[in-house]
């Protein structure tokens, strides 16, 4: 099942167009970089782009050099990622307990929602989740190995920590750190904890790795860099809310029900036999990683689900430790449904916020569901429903006795539903149209003014567009509930709740 898995997403990951506004970003970002040959500063819409740090686009750029622009290019280097993040995982799990331990553990990372959704998407989520484990993993080996342990693994988790530096930013060095520290106090280790924490010859390796960048874009740049990557970027969202992505202190507590189904019955059972034996020093250890992400992006005002991402490693493997506590197959199906449901019911919820949606952007494009939501969609949806409970109930056989079992036929089934029901039918509602506009944008040569909210408008474009006021002979891309705002102009593209209009002359 977790070659399936691997199979389905490596197959559809490139046949859904890019999302906005995040994967629309990078794109575009990778796109000028690969043209100008600027490897250094990127830019969006010509404009310097210091959101995100530069692993990602060093990453991305080569390959559009290479192949061009395509969806899979940019998604490519993350789902190659979560690949060797799934590897890293059964490895792990493998060495510490069994091979079948290890292996389930891989299975219910590469089958969850969050990480089908988030970590196989044009952004650097799943680099950060494999650099993030493999840090933590080389951790824990270091504290088992003892006074025996090379002093080289443990430097390698800065290797690991630098890396991440360069695709996130700060956090990559925050989780290991704290989660590292915790736990050698737990166990009453500090003295070996501060040796590997300040040897000198780590703080070479990361610095050599990490700080360069970092050096070369503040000579550059200057103030204004550290300003806004540091200041804004960083810790702006720990103390602020950055583009109204607020919550509350238990914001976390509902999405880790979300992003790890269908297997959540797993998860609650596995949180009640690891806290009974948390004494255990993995255990321990595991249960500390999740505690401190969960707690940091808690305690942070700016909010975003895929943010918890990297505290599911540690998950997984307790899931996957404590899989036969999981007595009821009732129960471990449950979630599952409650997915087959949202497929069946999404129709008719699309249809309800068309018709009852105050937002002229939202009801215009959700009002495209009935060409969206045809019957090739019920046929589809209908024949995985069937085809997954006949598979359920001609290998009962098989998982009567070890509910957990059901999980490998309720994890594929979801990433079905996912990669040719759920993603398909939301690309095709707010991405559709803005490749249709972008396709129409090429007929004039003319810049385009356009605000940043649907950047993947200039990928599909061909050439970035123009952030201004508009003034008359324009050509102005934007949406529906900005429309009103505009002087004079002809309408020449409108669909979705997407315009593409000329502002009209004096």
């Amino acid at each position: 099942m977790l070659v399936l898995a691997f199979a389905l997403t490596l197959f559809r990951f490139g046949h859904v167009p890019l999302f906005d506004e995040d994967e629309g970003e990078y794109a575009e970002v990778a796109v000028e970089m690969a043209r100008s040959g600027d490897f250094i500063t990127p830019t969006l819409n010509g404009q310097p782009f210091f959101e995100k740090p530069i692993l990602a686009f060093w990453l991305q750029a080569p390959l559009v050099q290479s192949f061009g622009i395509h969806a899979w290019v940019f998604r490519l280097p993350s789902v190659l990622a979560c690949l060797l993040w799934v590897w890293a995982l059964v490895r792990f799990g493998r060495r510490a307990w069994d091979s079948e331990t290890g292996w389930f553990a891989g299975f219910l990372c590469a089958t969850s929602v969050g990480v089908v959704v988030s970590a196989g998407a044009a952004a650097m989520d799943g680099v950060l989740c494999l650099l993030v484990a493999l840090a933590c993993f080389d951790i824990f080996t270091v504290w088992q190995g003892g006074e025996r342990a090379s002093p080289w693994v443990a430097r390698r988790v800065f290797l690991w920590m630098a890396l991440g530096f360069l695709a996130k930013g700060p956090v990559a060095v925050v989780v290991p750190f704290f989660t590292s520290f915790l736990f050698y106090v737990m166990q009453g280790n500090v003295g070996r904890w501060l040796r590997a924490a300040f040897d000198p010859l780590a703080w070479v390796l990361f610095l050599a790795v990490a700080l360069p960048w970092y050096l070369v874009q503040y000579r550059l740049m200057g103030h204004p860099f550290l300003d806004y990557f540091l200041l804004r970027e960083n810790l702006g969202r720990l103390t602020g809310t950055l583009q109204g992505h607020g919550g509350s202190l238990l914001y976390y507590v509902p999405v880790l029900v979300l992003i790890v189904l269908p297997h959540t019955a797993l998860l609650l059972r596995a949180g009640v036999e690891s806290w009974r034996t948390r004494g255990d020093p993995l255990t321990r250890f595991l249960l500390t990683w999740f505690v401190v992400v969960f707690v940091l992006f808690s305690l942070a005002t700016t909010k975003l689900p895929h943010y918890l991402l990297i505290g599911l490693t540690p998950l997984f493997l307790l899931m996957a430790r404590h899989r036969e506590r999981l007595h009821s197959a009732g129960m471990a199906a449950l979630p599952w449904a409650a997915l087959a449901g949202l497929v069946l019911a999404l129709p008719a919820a699309v249809a309800w916020g068309a018709a009852h949606g105050r937002n002229p952007y939202l009801t215009e494009m959700l009002g495209q569901g009935p060409d969206v939501f045809a019957k090739a969609y019920w046929t589809a949806a209908l024949l995985e429903l069937g085809g997954a409970l006949l598979l359920m109930a001609g290998l009962r056989g098989w998982w009567r006795g070890h509910p957990w079992r059901i999980l490998a036929l309720t994890g594929f089934s979801s990433n079905l539903f996912l990669w040719t029901l759920l993603l398909p039918s939301a690309a095709h509602l707010q991405q559709a149209p803005v490749q249709e506009a972008a396709r129409l944008a090429r007929q004039w040569s003319q810049p385009v003014v356009a605000d940043n909210r649907m950047p993947s408008f200039a990928v599909y474009s061909g050439r970035p567009t123009v952030k201004r006021d508009p003034v008359p002979g324009d050509l102005v891309f934007l949406r529906a509930d900005g429309e009103a705002r505009l002087p004079p102009h002809e309408v020449l593209f409108s669909r979705g709740g997407l315009r593409l209009v000329r502002i009209s002359g004096p």
